[in-house]
């Protein structure tokens, strides 16, 4: 090592399982719309497709929304 000063630190965080699940649970919601988006696309049913694309761009959006303001209030 060059110089004593430059070390860097991981911060390891134990989360609870139930953040994991609500994780996945998000995921499976999303892939679910997504689906059936596509399937909506493939039938060519309009109105289908677009409440399938809002419902996933808002839980997209939300689910982001929420791990970034997560991210920002338990930063240490």
């Amino acid at each position: 090592m060059k110089d004593n000063n430059s070390y860097w630190i991981l911060k390891i965080r134990k989360r609870p399982f139930y953040i994991w699940l609500l994780r996945f649970l998000w995921i499976v919601w999303l892939v679910f719309w997504a689906e059936a988006a596509l399937g909506s696309k493939a039938e060519l049913e309009p109105r289908a497709l677009v409440i399938s694309l809002i419902i996933f761009l808002v839980s997209l959006l939300t689910g982001l929304a929420l791990w970034l303001l997560g991210i920002k209030r338990f930063k240490k």
